[in-house]
């Protein structure tokens, strides 16, 4: 008598649809902007955003930074804090470093 053998395959991916999103409209310039910046909690992101953040304000005339450290860079940012400053920042940079 044969015994049969299966074998179960798990495909790793997410299940989701992406979205069709739009890009966000661009802003005519940074002068006086206030410019939200991403620390995603990877290795030099924050020296990264510093310096960014400086050239900003020297040379492009950004007013305000507003910075947000996530918990940990397997995380996406909470929806309430992207909420939030989407609705105090004229623009949202999230820096990826290492």
């Amino acid at each position: 008598m044969a015994t049969e053998i299966s074998t179960i395959v798990l495909h790793p991916a997410a299940e989701d649809v992406a979205q069709q999103q739009q890009l966000a409209p661009r802003l005519d310039a940074l002068q006086g902007a206030t410019v939200a910046l991403v620390d995603n909690c990877k290795r030099n992101a924050d020296v990264y955003l510093q310096e960014l953040g400086r050239l900003l304000q020297a040379q492009y005339g950004v007013a305000r930074l507003v910075n947000y450290r996530k918990d940990s860079q397997s995380l996406p940012t909470p929806p309430e804090v992207m909420d939030r400053l989407a609705a105090q920042c004229d623009a949202i940079i999230h820096a990826v470093a290492d």
